[in-house]
């Protein structure tokens, strides 16, 4: 096996992470929240998921959990690229038909013939 002499370069840093911060989240709330996703991504890699989540979570979003009749409704391919996004038509909940609300928590139960899913937003 040959050394990869970039490979040991990497693994020498004994810390590496990347850092996304919004001025005007700050300057709302000064004492924001600090989101550590610990990972062995590269650095190009690291940077487009901090800027996602930076997106994502600057915006107060409500979390739904919903049990829906059936399982299998959601499959593995639909989290290729992201994860599922739903829009919802419920006339008690304080979201439009058009709003878009992203999957952060599913489960089925087989026994009961259920899948519960747990969605967030709206999504800016």
């Amino acid at each position: 096996m040959a050394i990869d002499a970039n490979r040991g370069a990497f693994v020498k840093e004994e810390y590496r992470w990347e850092e996304e911060q919004d001025a005007e989240v700050l300057a709302i709330q000064p004492n924001a929240r600090t989101i550590k996703l610990e990972t062995n991504l590269n650095l190009a890699a690291a940077s487009v998921i901090a800027v996602e989540l930076l997106s994502d979570l600057k915006h107060v979003g409500q979390a739904y959990s919903i049990t829906l009749q059936g399982v299998g409704i959601i499959k593995g391919s639909d989290f290729i690229g992201s994860p599922p996004t739903f829009s919802c038509n419920f006339p008690d909940w304080p979201v439009k038909q058009t709003d878009k609300l992203i999957l952060i928590g599913y489960a089925e139960d087989h026994d009961r013939n259920i899948t519960m899913i747990t969605i967030k937003g709206p999504m800016k």
